[in-house]
């Protein structure tokens, strides 16, 4: 019979052997890892080349429509009409109403071109193809890439007179001896470009929509989408700071990965989107194998662990059982040391455990106490804001229920202060957290110092301080509360570095006989805080309960 010490090394080598399969089990995560990096990398590069081509003809059916314009713009009835018009003495209306039909005629063979305007050289409106244009007047100054290539006077937008996304662009008229003598406006039908958004979109494997500069729907090769929709600002935002594509609530599917582009010649943005159900469907089923192969794995280790487990308990039930005795406080246990193997050297261990237990009990009596005196200093920091110093809510909530129960016995009334700083979110933005967190802690010692030794104060969360005021009524807390609101301001302007000018609003109720949860309590004073800031923040606001 071999040695026991070699019976479980022997297991423990093959245990040993077995946990050599875990590295595996990372590679496999770590590929899958990878995978997944590698389908959410093409899915942006199919999102970015998508966007890049419809950029590009919108870029090409911006520039049709600007030579377009540009040519009317040359054309000789409306250079020889501002001309005439510019002209002292002439007749204004004939050559007026001579414009106007050749701007209607013009516009009924252009499906693009909506509406066809020309302003004279003062800026002045002088004939249309519509009874009521868009574009009521033409820019002040040209640039001189405006003189050469117009430009865009009303960004693209949904128009509801026409029931379609429209812009307008406007085109300067010179005189045949180059001087500027008036200029043209068009307002063109960006929802004819949408043919050319399906003829490409029957190419792609995702959605494009063309959006406003307010992420508002303009047109999209998706049905159901109008333009009553709009794409979350949260996510709008998003993407176009990160310039990445993102996991966000879709407008063409629930959940989508979709990446913003900007159009060069028209503000215009391209939304491009492509379903996240179908593009994790791939790496679901590689994850599906992955974890079906690491749950075999884990079977198989399982068992032979449980294997080694039971043939390694046997020979030390003694020193567990004399363990037990030692954790019931029996310190008198000795065990023989009669085997030579590992749990032979684990006997004369415990045996020498046990004397040293016996030897330093005083000792561990000292610790104990000293955990006892830890023990109180974590009560009281449960009990504490961490920043402050206040009381925390978990303690407030007990303070107010404390409080109502002796309302209840005496009939004595308390009032509760509910304190916010006004535009707290700004200050941190602008100067920063730790300037915040010193607000904080300077409004938390006003708070302290503006209540008596009898009252309580309290931090309810972020900016929000709660102060019980106890045995007061509500005229009393609203000259302690304007008095807290004075003094706090007061301190931040004191500040060594960055004074600040702090405002606070505060919610005040009194203690009613109809109360019986302090929610009730703290709801009324937030409602009462609510319209403390609904009035123009800086103020108190008691309400009153009948």
């Amino acid at each position: 019979m071999r040695p026991v010490l070699y019976s479980i090394k022997s297991k423990i080598v093959i245990f040993a052997m077995i946990a050599t399969l875990l590295p595996t089990a990372g590679l496999g995560l770590l590929s899958f890892k990878q995978n997944e990096a590698m389908i959410v990398d093409s899915v942006t590069r199919e999102l970015r080349v998508l966007a890049d081509n419809i950029n590009r003809q919108l870029n090409l059916w911006m520039d049709e429509n600007m030579l377009t314009i540009r040519a009317l713009s040359t054309s000789n009835p409306v250079i020889e009409g501002l001309v005439s018009l510019n002209k002292k003495g002439s007749t204004a209306k004939p050559v007026q109403s001579v414009m106007t039909s050749y701007l209607i005629s013009v516009k009924g063979k252009l499906d693009e071109v909506l509406e066809l305007t020309v302003f004279d050289h003062s800026r002045k409106m002088v004939a249309s193809s519509a009874s009521n244009p868009e574009v009521i007047e033409s820019p002040e100054q040209w640039s001189h890439v405006s003189l050469t290539r117009g430009t865009i006077v009303i960004a693209p937008h949904w128009n509801t007179l026409y029931d379609t996304a429209t812009f307008s662009v406007v085109y300067p008229v010179l005189s045949y001896d180059s001087q500027l003598i008036g200029s043209i406006a068009a307002t063109l039908d960006l929802g004819l470009f949408k043919r050319k958004l399906l003829e490409i979109n029957r190419f792609s494997t995702g959605e494009i929509t063309l959006l406003d500069q307010e992420g508002r729907v303009l047109l999209s090769s998706a049905a159901g989408i109008d333009h009553l929709a709009a794409l979350d600002p949260h996510y709008f935002t998003s993407m176009q700071a990160e310039d990445e594509s993102i996991i966000h609530d879709g407008l063409a599917y629930p959940k989508a990965i979709g990446l913003l582009h900007t159009s060069e010649n028209i503000p215009v943005i391209t939304l491009v989107e492509q379903d996240q159900s179908a593009i994790q469907a791939a790496w679901m089923k590689l994850r599906n194998r992955f974890l079906e192969f690491v749950g075999i794995l884990m079977v198989i280790v399982t068992l032979i662990a449980l294997y080694m487990g039971h043939s390694i308990v046997t020979p030390l039930k003694q020193l567990i059982s004399a363990a037990r005795g030692i954790a019931e406080g029996n310190l008198d246990i000795y065990l023989p040391a009669k085997r030579k193997d590992e749990v032979g050297q684990l006997t004369t261990i415990f045996n020498q455990m046990t004397d040293a237990l016996r030897n330093k009990h005083t000792e561990i009596m000292s610790v104990n106490q000293a955990m006892q005196q830890q023990n109180q200093l974590l009560q009281t920091l449960s009990i504490t804001d961490g920043l402050t110093g206040l009381y925390n809510r978990t303690k407030l909530n007990t303070i107010l229920t404390e409080q109502l129960a002796r309302f209840h016995r005496n009939n004595r009334a308390f009032c509760l202060l509910m304190i916010d700083v006004d535009y707290f979110k700004n200050i941190n933005d602008k100067l920063g957290h730790i300037m915040g967190d010193k607000i904080l802690i300077t409004l938390a010692s006003v708070l302290l110092k503006s209540v008596r030794t009898i009252d309580y104060a309290a931090r309810y969360g972020g900016d929000e301080f709660m102060a019980i005021l106890i045995e007061t009524n509500s005229s009393a807390a609203i000259k302690t509360a304007e008095r807290i609101r004075s003094e706090a301001s007061a301190a931040c302007r004191k500040f060594e570095e960055n004074p600040v000018e702090i405002t606070l609003s505060i919610g005040i109720t009194q203690s009613h006989p109809g109360d019986t949860t302090p929610g009730e309590l703290m709801a009324r004073a937030d409602v009462a805080l609510y319209e403390a800031k609904k009035l123009g923040r800086n103020r108190v606001y008691c309400i009153n309960v009948d």
